[in-house]
């Protein structure tokens, strides 16, 4: 078991040797480097409990997709037509597509166990706090002047592609107050909901400053629109943590002695 952390340990100096192989200099500043090591070691983390779990497939997916980051840029001419901050972000996103992935098949390949465990309450009450969470969402964004309810009323002139992102948008949004509420409430687990509760307490503080400095409030996304769009980050990260917080639970250690 060690052997196997250990090995997925090494993942982000495995994947920036690729990246220094194929042709990058890795010009490091302090915010690439944060983005690049948490990401990359977030995933490598997350990768090291999904093997143990059997959730393998995603993992071998997810590692695929990393080695084609590098050329997915400017049409596929090559690594050198992006720079390398660029793809240390292309690289976050795939990280966080891949807990996401992991997560995904490791609810499949246990689907018996997580459909059983749960109950129908447990999940309208999920359901409930996650639509609470786009109404909190939405109404921090309208007091900065992002104009949603006026986007939403523009939906019927709108393209099919901007009614896929808004789709998937609150369907993230929904997804990002429901999984930690429900892992809270029939796992007991505190992590995930205090990701989500510090993310969106962050980006509310930010709002206001916003609110506060900006001149022509509304001329530019508010941090609560970026919030919103990124919702895949912080519901990666509480994936991760609520692993980790399951595994080191006193029920999860009584499941893996019975076994």
């Amino acid at each position: 078991m060690r052997l196997r952390y250990l090995g997925f340990g090494l993942l982000p100096f495995a994947i920036l040797a690729y990246l220094v192989g194929v042709g990058y200099d890795p010009a490091f500043t302090t915010p690439t480097d944060v983005v690049f090591f948490l990401s990359t070691g977030g995933f490598a983390l997350a990768a090291a409990l999904a093997v143990r779990a059997g959730a393998w497939i995603s993992v071998s997916v997810s590692l695929g997709g990393f080695a084609l980051v590098p050329w997915l840029g400017d049409l596929g001419l090559g690594p050198h037509f992006i720079a390398f901050a660029a793809v240390v972000d292309a690289l976050a996103f795939a990280c966080v597509g891949g807990v996401v992935l992991i997560a995904i098949e490791y609810a499949v390949r246990n689907r018996r166990r997580v459909v059983d465990s749960v109950s129908r309450q447990t999940l309208l009450r999920s359901f409930a706090v996650g639509i609470g969470h786009v109404l909190a969402v939405v109404l921090v964004a309208e007091a900065a002047g992002d104009a949603v309810l006026g986007i939403a009323a523009e939906l019927p002139d709108g393209q099919p592609v901007e009614h896929a992102m808004l789709a998937l948008v609150l369907i993230g949004l929904v997804a990002l107050g429901a999984v930690p509420a429900l892992l809270f409430i029939r796992w007991r687990l505190r992590l995930p909901a205090l990701v989500v509760a510090g993310g969106f307490a962050f980006a509310t503080y930010g709002t206001w400053r916003y609110v506060q400095e900006t001149v022509h409030v509304g001329a530019s996304p508010s941090p609560m629109i970026v919030y919103a769009v990124v919702w895949f980050v912080p519901l990666a990260l509480a994936l991760v943590l609520g692993a980790l917080e399951y595994r080191r639970s006193p029920g999860s250690r009584q499941q893996r002695l019975s076994h």
